[in-house]
């Protein structure tokens, strides 16, 4: 033949294999596959499916050991993916584990882990023919025999066959939830976790299995034992890749209310602050360490989200001696950022027991959130005028939203607004709407003055007083969920809680609007806010023009109107009382007379009445404004 000579096709070497007659050239053939690796390129299926019923057990080994090989290539692993190459793999499997087939067996496994990988032909067939079964008893004779004996070795191949299998999605990690797997892997992890070397990589693969298999199902909750398995890996490990997957699954886990409370119990979270302080620790001794960043980040997680449990909060707080509460207070001096926003994020949720509030203003933590606040507050006015800082915007704003949020909570319990009240709280954080851009920020702000100067008219009076009122007012039409609500909230509190003569200061700034924009929110409570507030401002407004001259531009009469047909069999009679006295305040300026009729109030007004049969001697007050809103005339 002319030129270099044609490339052997695939067939051709398939009938090379099965012309091999000679054992020793066949055994030769399969160590040149497996040397070649998923470098061959020639598809052998056919002869690895004959070759793997093979009378000789080295041909067997070195056939699964090529097919191994074969199926680390991601085009050629379909090829492989067949029943007639996985059955006799599991067959073998389902035989007798014993010492003198300790290799076989790992290869065995080996080669199922690699056919799984990125390939749902494979773990479909192995889902269908016990191949979850069988894998675990490999592994349940594995654990049952010492530790010390080759067969431990072989623990490692099989959790990652279930691993690569598992992430295929729901359907096969459920199969691993409903077959022994979670039980052996608590075995496995608590024998690791009681040596004096533990076996990183087992552990390592055992965990993210774990977790794979929590993804797949979000609302699985392990058993106790697994968990504490788990808690106890993370305690005895000084692996920063196996505490960070430990703590990624108890982090999961904790989504569930028994599990916060376990780790509160059983010294969880007293174990996560220590070692977050040795993880600082360690941290300043380096320049910069990624690995060890991913795990302050897990654990300073773990600890925020186990607080947000009622019981687990009580019992970490425990009468303010917790060691993790004494911690958290401890970091709010922390210069580390990650570290002081969990201690603030961590101090916000012990906030949410009036009594515990009351022992944390004596301790003047208030006064060190309203410090933090203020200070990266102040850093974010210099980000905004691209002044140069030593932080990132995102740890400003983190800092900003966590502090306003814990300040909102102490400020909860009556006592505790006085004492607010009369530092210096009023004034600081008022001064601070002027510069707060992000939305979420916003509504925090918002939402702590608000807590703030319930009760306190002195607050009310700065409020109404303030320069930057209509910074409040700018963000009820902002849009945004948190902050467009709280702004009304707030100018409706303010309101009911102003003098007589300081009402007109809310006609400025179109705090009318946000209001009356308020009327069609979704909860009662503050629809009923709401018509209070303008209830009262249009008593102390009578004489002012602006004010109905802000009600009618604001569309007044369609937003009763669609308050009330939208609510009709559900309206509370608070609301509706004082709906009436709304209408019966305003009802004496004809404009807005005009207003109601065409926006067909009074039609509004006769449906409500209609629908319900409860309203006792508001009916007759309801007639009574039907009738004037309908007689009046239109010029």
């Amino acid at each position: 033949m002319d030129g270099p000579s044609a490339k052997k096709s695939t067939s051709f070497e398939t009938l090379v294999i099965q012309n091999i007659s000679n054992t020793n050239d066949l055994k030769a053939k399969l160590n040149e596959i497996i040397a070649s690796g998923k470098d061959y390129e020639y598809d052998v299926s056919s002869c690895i499916k004959a070759l793997l019923n093979n009378n000789d057990p080295v041909i067997v080994l070195l056939t699964v050991q090529a097919l191994s090989e074969l199926a680390k290539c991601e085009t050629k692993r379909e090829t492989y993916a067949q029943k007639d190459v996985i059955v006799p793999i599991l067959s073998i499997l389902s035989k007798d584990v014993t010492l003198d087939k300790v290799e076989l067996i790992k290869h065995c496994c080996r080669a199922l882990g690699n056919l799984c990988c990125d390939c749902d032909t494979s773990r479909n067939i192995l889902l269908q023919n016990n191949g979850v079964g069988i894998l675990g008893n490999v592994l349940k004779i594995c654990i049952e025999n010492n530790t010390s004996t080759p067969l431990a070795e072989i623990k490692l191949v099989v959790v990652k066959a279930l691993l690569n299998y598992a992430i295929g999605g729901q359907e096969y990690s459920e199969s691993l939830v409903k077959s022994d797997l979670i039980e052996f892997s608590r075995k496995m992890l608590t024998v690791e976790s009681f040596k004096e070397v533990m076996d990183d990589d087992l552990v390592s693969t055992i965990l993210t299995l774990l977790t794979v298999i929590n993804d797949n199902n979000t609302e699985l909750l392990f058993d106790e034992d697994l968990n504490m398995a788990v808690l106890n890996v993370l305690r005895e490990t000084t692996n920063v890749d196996v505490s960070e997957l430990a703590l990624e699954h108890l982090h999961t886990q904790a989504e569930h209310e028994s599990v916060k409370t376990l780790l509160a119990k059983e010294g969880g979270v007293n174990l996560v602050c220590s070692r977050l302080e040795l993880l600082l620790e360690h941290q300043n001794n380096l320049t910069q360490d990624s690995e060890v960043e991913a795990v302050m980040k897990q654990a300073c997680d773990l600890i925020i989200i186990v607080l947000t449990g009622d019981e687990a909060m009580h019992i970490l707080y425990n009468n303010g001696k917790g060691e993790v509460y004494q911690s958290t207070v401890r970091w709010l001096d922390s210069d580390n950022h990650q570290l002081l926003v969990t201690a603030v994020l961590a101090v916000g949720n012990f906030a949410r027991q009036d009594q515990y509030c009351e022992k944390m203003m004596d301790e003047h933590i208030f006064d060190k959130l309203l410090a933090i606040f203020n200070h990266y507050h102040n850093l974010g006015i210099k980000l905004q005028s691209s002044e140069d800082v030593y932080i990132s915007p995102m740890v400003v704003m983190k800092l900003q939203h966590a502090s306003l949020s814990a300040i909102r909570n102490l400020c909860v319990p009556m006592v505790n607004k006085r004492r607010a009240a009369a530092g210096p709280a009023p004034a600081m954080l008022l001064a601070a709407l002027p510069h707060v851009q992000e939305h979420n920020v916003a509504y925090k702000l918002l939402a702590a003055i608000r807590m703030l100067l319930d009760g306190q008219e002195s607050v009310a009076r700065e409020v109404a007083c303030s320069p930057w009122l209509h910074h409040i007012s700018s963000w009820g039409g902002s849009g945004h969920a948190g902050a467009g609500a709280e702004s009304p909230r707030l100018l409706a509190r303010v309101a009911r809680l102003l003098p007589h003569d300081l009402l007109p200061r809310l006609l400025e700034a179109d705090c009318v609007s946000r209001l009356v924009d308020m009327l069609l929110a979704s909860h009662a409570l503050m629809q009923n806010e709401a018509l209070v507030a303008l209830t009262l401002l249009s008593a102390a407004c009578q004489s002012n023009t602006n004010l109905t001259d802000q009600l009618v531009k604001s569309e007044i009469g369609k937003h009763l109107s669609v308050l009330v047909e939208t609510n009709c069999a559900k309206m509370p009679l608070e609301v509706a009382e004082n709906l009436l006295s709304f209408l019966e305040v305003t009802s004496r300026y004809e404009i807005l007379l005009l207003d109601y009729k065409s926006a067909k109030v009074h039609d509004a007004l006769t449906k409500f009445a209609s629908s319900r049969d409860d309203l006792g001697g508001v009916n007759e007050r309801i007639n009574k404004m039907i009738e004037l809103i309908s007689e009046e005339k239109t010029e």
